[in-house]
């Protein structure tokens, strides 16, 4: 296994909090999610305590890693310590995701069952590093992206659509395949796969030259998103960069935040596109800018203090000099790094003007909205949840088949030898025989 990033991010990046209720006898129930066993756990505080991520998040890091995969509520003290856990249906609050047919993505992609992946390390939330084995026999090594919670339905949609229609190009990460399982006889979409780009982000990787063509590159390529394709990457920053060190290019990701130019984001529609229009705070150029300042200075003051509606480029631009962090490696000037961003700035509030919606680029990107209401296998409950879910504990009392989730925490890896870890959760032998770790119930 590689670095395992939840061994040491913070609580407030393994946990997170879905909604909260009022516990039948008394205090209150928080419905967490824990991005490190893939899990949605119910967990009840007493009244004593007052509404406290950090009391719920400090509870469970103290016992979540030796609790069951099966267990879905705990109770816990006003002290944080276990009181009592269950496993029971009755128990289980959550929704399992909506997951389009392979048959809502166009013929020619490639697929890759979820169960041909194997883990090697854990990126983030939500993202992989896993390993297949295609047709030639070579081991092949992606990135595998995916959802479990409801909430992630109509971004995924929209992020898979744009990274999947996207034309190769020499400074974006490319797309591999779809992931699909195999539920009631149907291939649901789970997640996709990207090709693997060893080094670390710019972000994580400090210790490489940030050559003047690098920026060069990067104006290039959000000239082609914007101008060429009509697309805004919405959140381009030095830990969504990479270095291709077997090309010597500059490698952007991650287009979870990315939304069509000047796009409404058909507001009031029944598939809630309305979250994913285009946002002119998370413009493209901006956050060049501010990026590129972040680089050479090692300063990320602006981002962590200012919400995006309140960031200007000004506030970089202006400056007379930009102080170098001692560490940084560049191949030329500071002064020739913005000597590149002022003129590109300048060039684009010009082009700007004219080409302010995606229909107006060369060769616009577009795809559907997500049509989930006529599909039989999806269980709608009520208006808030028409689109992202259906009962968790309904399917597994009708006997249904649902996709699971769950695996080992972090602390548990890495597997004994001659074990593997799939990217369904589960265990195997290195010659395939199963030692499911799986939950029993289905």
């Amino acid at each position: 296994m590689g670095s395992q990033w939840f061994s040491n991010c913070r609580l407030d990046f393994r946990f997170d909090v879905d909604r909260r209720a009022p516990f039948a006898t008394g205090g209150s129930r928080w419905l967490t999610f824990d991005w490190d066993t893939r899990r949605v756990i119910d967990v009840c505080v007493p009244e004593e305590i007052e509404e406290d991520e950090e009391f719920v998040f400090g509870a469970l890091d103290k016992f979540i890693n030796d609790l069951p995969l099966d267990v879905v509520r705990v109770e816990i003290s006003e002290k944080g310590k276990l009181l009592s856990s269950s496993s029971e249906l009755y128990h289980d609050f959550y929704y399992i995701p909506y997951y389009p047919r392979r048959t809502d993505f166009p013929r020619r992609l490639k697929t890759i069952p979820r169960s041909d992946l194997t883990e090697v390390d854990r990126l983030g939330v939500q993202v992989d590093l896993t390993t297949y084995t295609p047709a030639n026999g070579q081991t092949k090594k992606v990135v595998f992206k995916y959802y479990f919670t409801p909430n992630n339905v109509s971004g995924f949609w929209h992020e898979i659509n744009c990274v999947m229609r996207m034309p190769k190009h020499p400074n974006i990460v490319p797309f591999d395949s779809l992931v699909v399982e195999k539920i009631d006889g149907l291939d649901r979409v789970v997640g996709f796969t990207t090709i693997y780009i060893p080094g670390g982000t710019l972000e994580e990787n400090k210790s490489r030259v940030f050559k003047l063509k690098y920026l060069e590159q990067l104006t290039g390529v959000v000239d082609h998103l914007n101008l060429h394709l009509g697309i805004v990457h919405g959140d381009i920053c030095p830990w969504n960069l990479l270095i291709d060190e077997t090309t010597d290019t500059i490698q952007l990701f991650d287009f979870n935040s990315s939304s069509k130019l000047g796009w409404d984001g058909n507001v009031g529609n029944q598939d809630l596109d309305g979250e994913f229009a285009y946002d002119k705070d998370r413009n493209d150029v901006k956050f060049v800018i501010f990026t590129v300042y972040e680089i050479i200075t090692r300063e990320f003051n602006f981002r962590q203090t200012f919400e995006p509606h309140e960031l200007d480029e000004s506030m970089e631009m202006n400056m007379e000099v930009w102080d170098k962090d001692p560490d940084v490696l560049l191949d030329r000037p500071v002064e020739d790094y913005r000597r590149v961003l002022e003129k590109w700035a300048k060039e684009r509030a010009v082009i700007d003007k004219r080409i302010d919606h995606y229909s107006e680029a060369s060769e616009p990107l577009s795809w559907p909205v997500l049509r989930t209401v006529a599909d039989p296998k999806l269980i709608t409950l009520g208006e808030h949840f028409r689109v992202l879910g259906a009962s968790r504990a309904g399917f597994a009392e009708a006997g249904k088949e649902f996709i699971r989730w769950e695996r080992p925490a972090t602390k548990a890896l890495p597997l004994p030898a001659g074990q593997r870890l799939l990217a369904t959760g589960e265990i195997v032998d290195e010659g395939g025989d199963s030692r499911s770790n799986r939950p029993g119930r289905r």
